[in-house]
């Protein structure tokens, strides 16, 4: 199976055959390194309006970081677990009936916040995929 490697500036991971990631936008609309989605069967960057994927987002030392847990409704805890490099503590939700996996580590003093998009029409995820799972644990920090 192949596989890439996507350097955000901020941090790296791996993106397996079949997925597409690519650099988020920020509340202002400008594209920020600091976001970047990763979506299963993506072609295009709209795609991720159609397909299920992950969403990860890095908080430096110097950025305000708030948990987004109480915009979500259905809100279930998970027990924290250790992924790769991270332990991670997180919850299922759901987001305008959206089900959502989320997760955040915290690491020197930054934040990895995940957001993973379990289902979106036809396409279908799990934190328990071989890829997702593949996703977590090459995370690293890069910036």
């Amino acid at each position: 199976m192949r596989m890439d490697l996507f350097d955000s500036g901020y941090f790296r991971i791996v993106v397996p055959d079949g997925w597409m990631a690519f650099c988020g936008i920020d509340s202002e609309c400008r594209t920020t390194q600091k976001k970047v989605h990763i979506f299963k069967g993506a072609k295009l960057e709209t795609d991720i309006f159609t397909h299920a994927g992950i969403t990860i987002c890095f908080f430096g030392k110097e950025d305000y970081y708030l948990s987004p847990r109480f915009f979500y409704d259905n809100i279930v805890d998970m027990e924290p677990f250790t992924l790769g490099a991270y332990t991670w503590n997180g919850y299922t939700c759901t987001s305008l009936g959206y089900p959502y996996t989320m997760l955040e580590a915290k690491h020197d003093g930054c934040v990895f916040q995940v957001m993973l998009l379990m289902k979106n029409g036809e396409y279908e995820i799990s934190l328990e995929d071989t890829d997702v799972q593949t996703i977590l644990t090459s995370l690293t920090q890069t910036g």
